[in-house]
């Protein structure tokens, strides 16, 4: 499966492999069938809106976008067994590993960039 960067505007790489999940199914599946993510990993799906984590065995962080990729909302360590409510405006959303968020230091309005394929 082909997988891409993401970057800020500012050029910080945010996720290195990001995998892309279009279709019903692979929005449902999500990351369930994962024991784990890495920090480089990230799942966007398009589209998207509110979440779950029902089923999940790890906490992640969720990051809310409009249409033009920028930053609406935030989750920081959602862990398992939980629900966020996608922001107004929600078109698609990033999954990232628990704590990437305060890594990057990411930021409602930033915007996001698709950098390279893998």
């Amino acid at each position: 499966m082909k997988t891409f960067e993401l970057r800020t505007a500012t050029g910080r790489c945010i996720a290195r492999h990001v995998h892309l999940a279009c279709s019903f199914q692979a929005r449902c599946m999500g990351l369930l069938s994962r024991d784990a993510m890495l920090k480089e990993e990230g799942l966007l799906m398009i589209p998207g809106g509110s979440i779950h984590t029902l089923g999940m065995r790890f906490p992640i962080d969720v990051v809310f976008l409009n249409r033009q990729m920028r930053i609406l909302g935030l989750a920081e360590r959602v862990r398992p067994w939980r629900i966020r409510v996608a922001p107004r405006g929600t078109r698609r959303v990033l999954e990232l590993a628990a704590g990437q968020i305060a890594a990057h230091r990411l930021k409602e309005g930033i915007y996001l960039i698709v950098d390279a394929q893998t």
